[in-house]
């Protein structure tokens, strides 16, 4: 779910899914002033950042690449799990460790972003990098996405929205409810309320191919639906119970109906 509410606060809620981002990081000692590469401006800069908050302005030669089979551009959070997996590689590197809070502070400097830092679902500020709450539970699904194709830039979209106080209210209500059933560990009602956000989206940012698809998905029977707001991606929740070959089986008709690249991913499992 992803709206704003009463008070111009912006929030999205997470949902951590088994995709990832491998930071592959290389430190070599030199003299002379510290040197980054990276083909990728935002995980560059977050390296900076926080060499510098370490003090380390000299000395070493930073590369940095990735290994991801996270789609770039779908609102799969890539650029945030470069930028974490970035963090992650340097703590091993540099021996050192940032609290949730911390890492939000650097990510709110480069661009709004998901709440990746945190193991469970959360309620998150993707603007002001603060959380509102943490939900404390993952609930269990596979996912067949849908992929409408292009790509939409996190910053380009988020600068462009507006919300009516008819639409604030709703997402209020919404939101409490999913609360709720994250309270009950209700996954059901979860993914309905998934829907009902999917459905609120659907009405400010206009798509007829995506209306078309959200009408005619029930003849697959998901448990709900899910939308990468600041994305191309809408997908199809299913209990995570059911075997992978069913999903994929599901997932070839999907396909086939709606010409549309489709894949297949589930949520993680949280060990408490």
């Amino acid at each position: 779910m992803q709206g704003r509410l009463p008070g111009d606060i912006d929030f999205l809620v997470t949902l951590p899914i088994d995709m990832w981002s491998i930071c592959n990081l290389t430190s070599i000692r030199r003299n002379g002033p510290l040197v980054i590469n990276s083909d990728y401006y935002k995980s560059g800069r977050v390296a900076e950042m926080l060499l510098s908050k370490l003090g380390i302005l000299s000395g070493y030669e930073i590369t940095i690449s990735f290994s991801r089979n996270i789609p770039i551009g779908k609102g799969l959070s890539s650029s945030t799990a470069d930028m974490l997996s970035t963090i992650r590689a340097l703590q091993e590197i540099f021996g050192f460790l940032l609290r949730e809070k911390t890492i939000s502070e650097i990510f709110t400097l480069i661009e709004p972003h998901d709440g990746l830092m945190y193991k469970s679902c959360v309620v998150y500020d993707h603007r002001k990098g603060e959380l509102i709450r943490e939900l404390v539970y993952i609930p269990n699904y596979w996912i067949i996405a849908i992929d409408f194709g292009g790509e939409i830039s996190t910053l380009e979209y988020n600068s462009n929205l507006k919300f009516t106080k008819l639409l604030i209210d709703a997402y209020d209500e919404l939101l409490n409810k999913l609360e709720a059933a994250f309270n009950s560990k209700d996954d059901e009602e979860i993914a309905w309320c998934a829907t009902e956000s999917t459905a609120l989206h659907l009405e400010f940012q206009r798509s007829d191919l995506k209306q078309a698809v959200f009408a005619s998905c029930k003849k697959f029977s998901p448990v709900g639906v899910i939308n990468t707001h600041s994305g191309t991606c809408m997908g199809l929740l299913y209990d995570g119970n059911k075997s992978i070959t069913e999903i994929n089986l599901i997932a070839q008709e999907v396909q086939k109906e709606y010409s549309l690249p489709v894949f297949v991913t589930s949520t993680l499992k949280l060990l408490v």
